[in-house]
């Protein structure tokens, strides 16, 4: 077959991308059946829930290549089926209304298109393995972004192996502005759509100190070229990992103030690491996925969690954060945790095996009844990167896991399950870690944090001491008004009746927002005072009276020892990549130990 004949080939028409639809050709050659069924998946990659992204495509239909139309009837919610009537050619015609930028799907308007391909090409379920083309007819002046290869001398037809590959290529063209950077001659590419103006050279900077950062941690990169998206948006957050690209979306503040701009850089270093850690090192149920219905594994806490672990810690080795960063925000991440009562409910692995019904599915009990596997992930993973420093006195680390993982499962592999993760530690460590995973990745078990944190010269303590007044009350305000969000079981208003979704009128006879009335009885009042709340509950006042509870005042805070061994600081310059600081004003010795 001539190299621009393809298997099936896609044109799609952005005539009018101001009402938001795309059109689609879908032409199928080749067919040998009296029928044929075409389907688009129900979810797509790095979001673990069902997004049905057929409820906005309308105008189905079938045809010859002569025009003549074929019997089409659909047999679910995603799948058709066309009556070939003898034809080896077809082609299947229809739209999709593209207004859907939060969950990264399809969005188009007058100023871009952005396709993520699991929500607009069909497939044709036993033919996935098939080599495919897209045609994209858009406004001449449009710029077109995709890590898809080109057809030579037709810059605006893109080539795809197969179509996991093609869904795993996010299409993005339209009105943006481009950066370049190379990193050991590979190129790469920042698409800004809708930003303001940005500090070109500082964004380049730091992007390309993250992709060195990672590559020096894996030993080199996994593709050939790669393409950061970020879509600047209103209210816009998240981001997702595609094969060799990412979709970033964040708010125009992002590029005014450094907190923001910080959020992005880890929003950066979570989907570059994907590169590695889920794109290419896969657990097994992921590796061949199935695109019409629930794909489930128990490793979300290492494909995600494990990723969050290290989002922030490739930031301070690459000098784009401080160590006191980083600490820092290990100390509020195990805050979290350990404030959840969902964290003595569910286990990582159970969290990430329910992701689809719990996780992407939240409710007002999630805080007590389940836990995050990009939080509790991550902090199991900072555990696990520190057990394996422990009994290997810092020969054997969380890096050396990844590393050796990856080269022993590669992407053309039939994945990993958790048996191989302890195997593999238990082989570089010496020493077995089926307990290790039995307590605090299969159950509940409390992370003994503040043991193993010496490993790497730090303490772990709560600051301050003591006990504050608690109600286990998580409010918010919305129009003016503190509406509860959460209500912890392990607070008195959850016995009292208060339930998510109230509408908080007054404490004690008094109207305050929800961060006055949370300094008002933390600051103000004592473990087992007595409080009256007026809610509003479907449309009914009611008065609901409980005693406060008590609370631990101060919040997990990760610092380091004041003098610490040798040993335990040549383990931190090795974890952090960078010398232990020294008192200001004091020089170090010639020797001291920085990290590889």
């Amino acid at each position: 077959m001539p190299q621009n004949i393809r298997s099936i080939e896609y044109a799609v028409t952005l005539h009018a991308p101001q009402t938001q639809n795309v059109d689609i050709c879908m032409r199928v050659r080749h067919i040998t059946t009296p029928s044929i069924d075409l389907a688009l998946p129900v979810w797509r990659t790095g979001r673990y829930s069902i997004l049905n992204p057929a409820g906005t495509v309308h105008r189905v239909r079938a045809q010859q290549t002569t025009g003549q139309a074929l019997g089409i009837s659909k047999l679910d919610k995603t799948t058709w089926r066309v009556d070939t009537e003898g034809c080896t050619e077809i082609e299947v015609r229809y739209t999709v209304y593209a207004n859907s930028l939060g969950d990264r799907t399809r969005h188009v308007d007058d100023t871009h298109a952005f396709l993520s391909g699991a929500a607009v090409f069909l497939y044709v379920p036993d033919r996935r393995d098939d080599s495919l083309s897209v045609r994209l007819e858009a406004p001449a002046h449009w710029k077109l972004a995709c890590s898809l290869d080109a057809l030579d001398g037709d810059p605006r037809t893109l080539q795809a192996p197969n179509y996991d590959v093609l869904i795993d290529s996010p299409i993005e063209i339209g009105v943006h502005e481009v950066l370049h950077f190379d990193v050991h001659g590979i190129p790469h590419e920042i698409v800004l759509w809708g930003a303001p103006i940005v500090d070109s050279e500082k964004l380049t900077r730091d992007f390309k100190a993250i992709v060195e950062k990672q590559s020096e941690l894996f030993g080199g990169l996994p593709y050939k070229r790669y393409i950061f998206m970020i879509h600047v948006s209103a209210g816009a957050g998240g981001g997702t990992e595609h094969l060799n690209s990412t979709i970033i979306q964040v708010p125009p503040r992002t590029f005014e103030d450094d907190a923001s701009y910080k959020r992005l850089m880890v929003t950066a270093s979570h989907e570059m690491f994907h590169a590695w850690n889920v794109k290419r090192l896969r657990p097994a149920a992921l590796a061949r996925t199935d695109f019409a219905r629930e794909n489930y594994t128990d490793l979300l806490w290492f494909c995600e969690g494990t990723t969050a672990y290290y989002e922030q810690l490739i930031l301070t080795r690459a000098g784009l954060t401080s160590d006191d960063e980083l600490l820092l925000s290990l100390g509020e991440l195990i805050q979290m945790v350990r404030r959840r009562p969902g964290s003595k409910v569910q286990s990582v692995a159970e969290s990430s095996f329910d992701a689809w019904i719990k996780f992407n599915q939240p409710t007002s009990d999630d805080m007590n009844s389940t836990v995050s596997f990009y939080d509790s992930g991550a902090l199991v993973s900072f555990l696990l990167d520190m057990e394996l420093r422990s009994r290997t006195k810092n020969r054997v680390s969380l890096d050396t896991l990844m590393v050796e993982m990856f080269s022993r499962f590669p992407a053309s592999g039939p994945g990993f399950a958790t048996v191989d993760l302890i195997e593999v530690a238990t082989q570089l460590s010496g020493s077995p870690f089926e307990e290790f995973f039995a307590k605090y990745v299969r159950s509940t078990e409390p992370y003994p944090l503040e043991e193993c944190v010496g490993t790497v010269g730090l303490e772990l303590m709560l600051d301050p001491a003591g006990s504050r007044a608690y109600t286990g009350i998580i409010a918010m305000d919305l129009n003016s008004a503190s509406m509860v969000r959460y209500v912890l079981s392990d607070g008195p208003a959850y016995l009292a009746g208060v339930l998510g979704g109230d509408e908080i009128v007054a404490c004690n006879g008094r109207r305050y927002s929800s961060v006055e009335m949370s300094s008002q009885v933390e600051q103000e009042m004592s473990p087992g005072d007595p409080i009256r709340l007026e809610v509003l509950r479907r449309g009914r006042q009611r008065t609901i009276e409980f005693a406060l509870g008590s609370a631990p005042k101060g919040r997990w805070r990760l610092s380091r020892l004041p003098s610490p061994p040798a040993a335990q600081r040549a383990a931190y310059s090795n974890w952090l990549h960078h010398p232990w600081p020294l008192p200001k004003g004091e020089d170090g010795p010639k020797d001291q130990v920085r990290g590889k």
